[in-house]
């Protein structure tokens, strides 16, 4: 009767359980390294997560696995996993919410989609402003189907990295263009409507 007390309850340390400075540890690990990592990928932005190379898919996977190392503490366990997985939902629930909230704070402390290419012609400023280099924004191009930036005439960088790509022939209803950074030298000719 002792063994099986012992190897359950080794079986609780060891695996199962953790104590409450542990749990207050792996909460509060988890809520610095997520805020941590989100502002790494706000920072680097559109070149970390929209043009995935090698060495993006590198630096994603070690942050990632040292992070949720971190996370675990001393010794992972399965509530401790628990925990984290929790924390990440829970802040990821309030970082939607803030997000949500974008909208209404000032346009310093926002990312807004942004005009990269007008006329088949790219903007360095734009493209500077959000960490991508005209040699990325090309290769995302290319991905997207197109095959001479001439035939471009509105490239639209969204907030997640995605691109807007509006062809020769094409236009685009002004409405879209409400809340993007560069909207005003769109040219008449390009609007729906116009």
């Amino acid at each position: 009767m002792m063994v099986g007390m012992i190897e359950l309850d080794l079986l609780w340390h060891d695996y199962l359980g953790i104590s409450w400075t542990g749990a207050a540890g792996v909460v509060l690990s988890t809520i610095v390294l997520y805020l941590f990592f989100s502002l790494l990928v706000h920072l680097s932005g559109t070149r970390l997560m929209a043009t995935m190379s090698t060495a993006s898919f590198v630096v994603l996977a070690v942050v990632g696995g040292v992070s949720a190392r971190s996370m675990l503490g001393e010794s992972p366990t399965m509530i401790g996993a628990l925990l984290v997985l929790n924390t990440l939902m829970v802040m990821e629930a309030l970082m939607g919410t803030f997000r949500r909230l974008a909208p209404v704070l000032p346009a310093a402390m926002r990312r807004r989609p942004s005009v990269v290419m007008l006329e088949g012609r790219s903007r360095a400023e734009s493209l500077r402003r959000r960490r991508l280099t005209e040699a990325g924004l090309h290769d995302r191009l290319r991905i997207g189907g197109v095959l001479d930036p001439a035939e471009v005439e509105l490239v639209i960088l969204e907030e997640r990295g995605g691109l807007t790509i509006v062809r020769r022939g094409e236009r685009i209803a002004p409405a879209l263009l409400a809340d993007v950074e560069g909207a005003e030298l769109v040219p008449e000719r390009l609007l729906a409507g116009g």
